[in-house]
């Protein structure tokens, strides 16, 4: 595959990690796609929640009217091993204060302000939302050679199965909808 070449943007899509991916921090793992074009890929692991982690647990200074246990026990998720001691939040489209323009046009919106947490408080937030430490990147093509050696299958993205209150069964839920046997699959890349 050229350097440059990109058939089409997966931009908005869901990657899921295949077996035979060869990086742990990838296994079993369901990325959504935020951006996708010449420059590189950008986007979240939606399916794993840090370990025993909530907000409260990694933000110290956060102001008393956001000290509310429903904001100090949101789970934080590991979004990908890029700066990973940076926090983002992922949230449904129906909050539009914050929303950065990578996020145009997608179901699903991205920001750094705390401001959604302030307004989910209030009631005037979010459907949903998702808190992430990190995320997952790739450079110019690399995506596109992980995906001609099988490293990810591409699908369709749901946004309640995004935001589903039982992240650990997403991949394989995934898989199931889209009448995928793990077993059934090769792992050895083609030149086709």
């Amino acid at each position: 595959m050229h350097e440059n070449a990109l058939e089409t943007s997966l931009r908005g899509q869901f990657l899921l990690a295949m077996p035979g991916i060869g990086d742990p921090r990838f296994d079993a793992s369901v990325i959504y796609l935020l951006a996708h074009d010449h420059l590189g890929a950008m986007g979240f692991i939606v399916n794993k929640p840090a370990d025993g982690m909530a907000l409260g647990d990694v933000v110290q200074n956060l102001a008393a009217t956001l000290a509310t246990q429903q904001v100090l026990s949101l789970p934080v998720f590991v979004g990908g091993p890029i700066q990973e001691s940076s926090g983002y939040v992922l949230h449904t489209a129906d909050y539009t204060k914050s929303a950065s323009e990578l996020t145009c046009n997608l179901p699903v919106h991205l920001t750094q302000s705390v401001e959604v947490l302030s307004d989910m408080v209030s009631g005037q937030g979010p459907r949903y939302l998702r808190l992430f430490l990190g995320y997952s990147g790739w450079g110019p093509g690399q995506l596109e050679e992980e995906l001609q050696d099988n490293a990810w299958l591409v699908s369709p993205a749901d946004t309640e199965l995004m935001f589903t209150h039982d992240p650990e069964t997403l991949y394989h839920t995934i898989l199931a909808r889209l009448g995928i046997d793990l077993s059934a699959l090769s792992l050895d890349s083609g030149d086709a």
